[in-house]
């Protein structure tokens, strides 16, 4: 995570100091890019610009969700990044800005792949947005502990409950995810 700096001094975020914001949560952060963007010197780039958006609105933000909001806001950063990068080209081409391959060896099977990818990530999106709405708690555990495969002891310390009770609010996120999510998985599935 070379390059990756604090931003000024030790202003705090509502009531807690922004270095030490930034100490706790720049791991996570760089981590959630890391994982959505799969490109080093990207998720760099996003945590560096998570934790300035995060200085710049700190009377803003919520500080008993600070963990929530620079994660969520990592993840949607690196698919405005996926989103904002990938251009038409005449004839129907896609390329990856800075990228001089076009991907016209099977062109139409390239579309169809870029046009799943879109619909899942706006699906996982969608799952996200809701899980947070439902239950922050549930969102936490399961980005932390799924996504960004952080061990289940830990994530049950840092949410200050057992690891049995972890296990518990998981579980009943998961069973909740399937439930509402079953059909709408099986139809992108099968697309």
């Amino acid at each position: 995570m070379e390059g990756i700096g604090i931003i000024g001094g030790t202003d705090s975020v509502g009531s807690v100091d922004f270095e030490k914001v930034y100490e706790e949560n720049v791991s996570v952060v760089y981590r959630t890019a890391l994982y959505y963007s799969k490109k080093e010197d990207v998720a760099e780039e996003i945590t560096q610009e998570v934790f300035l958006k995060l200085y710049i609105s700190k009377e803003n933000v919520n500080v008993e969700a600070i963990s929530a909001w620079l994660i969520t806001t990592a993840r949607n950063m690196v698919w405005n990044y996926k989103r904002d990068v990938w251009h038409e080209v005449p004839g129907g081409d896609f390329f990856e800005e800075g990228s001089t391959t076009l991907l016209s060896d099977s062109a139409e099977d390239e579309f169809m792949m870029i046009l799943r990818d879109r619909r899942y990530h706006r699906f996982v999106e969608d799952i996200f947005s809701e899980l947070y709405g439902m239950n922050e708690r549930w969102y936490y555990a399961i980005t932390i502990t799924y996504l960004l495969e952080k061990p289940q002891k830990e994530v049950a310390e840092e949410l200050g409950i057992s690891l049995e009770i972890l296990h518990s609010m998981l579980y009943r996120a998961k069973q909740w995810i399937r439930k509402k999510y079953r059909e709408e998985y099986d139809r992108l599935s099968d697309t």
